[in-house]
């Protein structure tokens, strides 16, 4: 920077001053500066910056993976939304379904290398994350939990429940009432909200929940896991007239399987899943599921997360709670 100084024949703080936009200073003094940046082909190193004023315009996103398209598909619409909103960069994180990973990325191990985390809960309950010291601007991409009133985390809220009450309930007007669902192994955690919908929209329409009717897997991250799970319902013998999916992941890997069974959907069987993954428009009927409205959740999540970072002390406002909302993509895997 002093090189860049002496050739423009104005002080270092002049342009420190020009190259981030601070301070005034003439447009003859900004030509000079960017003349001389150009010829000697400087660069700025944001992390030496970072360093002098604790800023990096990075920002961290917490993903359990990127394999699952949900997550891939997410993270390419926050890297967008925090393109747009300042020019922010965006650091990738896969936790890899560890708890100790999540742990690591929400401590002050991961603060020096950004200036704020948006983090898509999995392997931690809302009770352990909320118990973690809040150590830089964070946005939770999960309902907000009663508990974290009072906590300075802010929330995007996906709609797990009222997403999948919609779908169970788009399956009942086809006059489906065996409708079968695969849901994640044991149901923990922010999960549950999807078989709680389920029930819900089952309950709504006097139909009597059935436990044999529910198989769930140890990871609805994988295609294998729907096939394996629809395998296995067929193999008890039970009768359903429909099935709803955790996931589009699940609900195509299930597709493939009812494919091979010889039971057409959705003539026999209708099927409706959940994410709106881009595969789910391609299938073979195309997949009825729905749409928690990803760009909505990316452009929140930056949103609540560049405001705090803005602020002297990020502490200064209350938690904050958004919804996305979401919309049910009707297709014809429910509807002949």
């Amino acid at each position: 920077m002093r090189t860049v100084a002496r050739m423009a024949g104005v002080s270092a703080k002049t342009v420190s001053n020009v190259i981030n936009g601070t301070g005034s200073f003439s447009p003859e003094t900004e030509h000079r500066v960017r003349a001389a940046v150009e010829e000697l082909g400087y660069q700025i190193n944001p992390f030496a910056r970072g360093l002098r004023s604790r800023r990096t315009g990075t920002i961290g996103l917490v993903l359990p993976n990127v394999h699952q398209p949900f997550n891939a598909e997410l993270a390419e619409q926050v890297i967008r939304a925090a393109s747009e909103t300042g020019g922010l960069k965006v650091v990738v994180e896969t936790t890899r379904g560890s708890a100790d990973r999540e742990r690591t990325a929400l401590s002050t191990s991961y603060q020096e290398l950004v200036d704020g985390i948006i983090y898509l809960p999995h392997a931690l309950t809302p009770e352990e994350y909320l118990s973690l010291p809040v150590t830089q601007p964070t946005v939770v991409l999960r309902e907000r939990a009663a508990d974290a009133a009072g906590r300075i985390l802010d929330h995007v809220e996906i709609s797990e429940e009222q997403g999948a009450h919609a779908a169970v309930a788009h399956l009942l007007t086809q006059g489906r009432r065996r409708i079968a669902a695969i849901c994640q192994q044991g149901e923990p955690r922010a999960n549950s909200r999807r078989l709680h919908g389920y029930r819900r929209a089952l309950a709504e329409s006097g139909v009597a929940y059935d436990d044999s009717l529910v198989i769930g897997v140890a990871d609805p991250d994988l295609w294998s896991s729907g096939a394996g799970a629809v395998t296995r319902l067929l193999r008890t013998r039970v009768r359903f007239d429909a099935l709803f999916c955790h996931n589009d992941v699940v609900a195509i890997g299930a597709l493939s399987v009812l494919e091979r069974s010889g039971l057409a959907v959705p003539d026999e069987v209708a099927l409706a899943g959940f994410d709106n993954i881009e595969a789910s428009r391609f299938t073979s009927p195309p997949l009825t599921t729905v749409d928690p409205q990803r760009e909505s959740i990316a452009r929140l999540a930056v949103e609540l997360l560049r405001s705090r970072m803005d602020l002297p002390d990020f502490r200064e406002l209350p938690g904050r709670s958004e919804s996305a909302g979401f919309t049910l993509r009707v297709r014809g895997s429910s509807t002949p």
